[in-house]
């Protein structure tokens, strides 16, 4: 049984493993509004066909785009400038028969998955540091972490029963997206059993080409 299980565990792991390989965070734009630094960039299947089914089923997603600063410096050791937070939260409504995209700027609803895809996926215009801030000659560059949280602990059981079809809906109607939740995954198999199956903290990152800031424009390279 216990082998049954590792087999089970380990074909689960390969198949996470050629899905993440079509996951990434591109770098689109690194560029100076308003004496701002700003970034641009797109995440890359953030959303596929296991999140979107769940989200129809009444799961509620919360997406966290995690945008670093840094000076390069020679060594090992790189100063991180700063750091903002892009935040999404994604669900269903049953009611209005629609996609629900809320952040901290608006509440969108749309029927069109793709829409969701592409609010969750291209995030555009981040304010980062006016750029009085950074130091001429100095090399920057930056680096994004995705992570999508798609479920808390509590929903574990009724994720099990719907994963088994012992249920044919989802009742998931109080989902903690806080990092309380996070810390509650302490069984390992229960952890991985979340990964493997799409339900659990999905992390997407990427990184920028060094650049520089002459005369309020971005240098790219040497």
């Amino acid at each position: 049984m216990k082998k049954l299980i590792l087999t089970f565990l380990f074909i689960f792991a390969l198949m996470h493993f050629l899905q993440a390989a079509d996951r990434r965070v591109t770098i689109d734009s690194v560029k100076v509004g308003s004496n701002i630094l700003q970034i641009d960039f797109t995440v890359d299947g953030i959303i596929d066909q296991k999140v979107a089914e769940g989200l129809r089923q009444g799961l509620v997603s919360t997406i966290e785009y995690q945008i670093q600063l840094w000076e390069k410096r020679s060594g090992w050791i790189n100063n991180l400038v700063t750091q903002q937070y892009v935040r999404l939260k994604v669900y269903f409504d049953n009611w209005e028969n629609k996609f629900v995209i809320m952040s901290a700027e608006e509440k969108r609803l749309t029927s069109a998955l793709e829409t969701v895809r592409e609010k969750c996926s291209r995030i555009t215009n981040v304010e980062i540091i006016p750029i009085e801030k950074i130091k001429p000659g100095k090399k920057y560059f930056f680096t994004v972490k995705t992570i999508l949280r798609p479920l808390s602990v509590e929903n574990y059981q009724d994720i099990k029963n719907w994963l088994s079809g012992k249920a044919k809906n989802l009742d998931l109607k109080n989902i903690d997206d806080t990092e309380q939740q996070e810390k509650k995954l302490k069984g390992g198999l229960l952890k991985m059993f979340l990964a493997l199956t799409g339900f659990g903290d999905r992390v997407i990152s990427g990184q920028s080409d060094e650049f520089s800031i002459s005369e309020k424009q971005v240098k790219w390279g040497n």
